[in-house]
């Protein structure tokens, strides 16, 4: 049994994270992608480790062969994932202009955390009109049995 504390706090001690500088590959304040960010989220916050999913990088997006390589990484690495209910400290999967591909942190059920080129780290309201981006499900590791969120 594995427990995800969610710090109650949650939206104070993320917000000193925008405007960190977006860095493909990255993975620290200094800058970061999305995975990246999400990653450093989820081990800072809730002392959660996940694997880096670097190759996804690797496979080439722009042929047909390099998206099929991509979609069967993306399956791969998502069977280690459990979806669970929109909820502060999760990772949102998410779609910018219809296609999925996209993560951030949820700082609540609407208000996701993430890192995007050229915006850098920033807020993301699911409810705000017309967002490029969409919620297309919440995860977290298939290890973690409970989320606990402190008062």
């Amino acid at each position: 049994m594995t427990l995800m504390l969610v710090p109650g706090n949650l939206i104070a001690r993320a917000s000193v994270l925008i405007g960190a500088p977006f860095q493909a590959k990255g993975d620290t304040p200094e800058g970061w992608d999305c995975r990246g960010l999400t990653r450093w989220c989820l081990r800072t916050f809730s002392g959660i480790e996940v694997p880096d999913y670097l190759e996804l990088y690797d496979a080439a997006i722009v042929s047909s062969a390099g998206g099929q390589a991509r979609a069967r990484l993306l399956a791969q690495g998502l069977a280690s994932w459990r979806m669970v209910e929109p909820q502060a400290g999760v990772v949102a999967w998410l779609t910018w202009m219809g296609k999925a591909g996209h993560v951030g942190y949820m700082l609540t059920p609407r208000l996701v955390l993430h890192a995007d080129s050229p915006m850098g780290t920033t807020l993301l309201d699911l409810d705000a009109p017309r967002s490029r981006y969409g919620l297309k499900a919440a995860f977290v590791p298939a290890f973690v049995t409970d989320i606990v969120t402190a008062l």
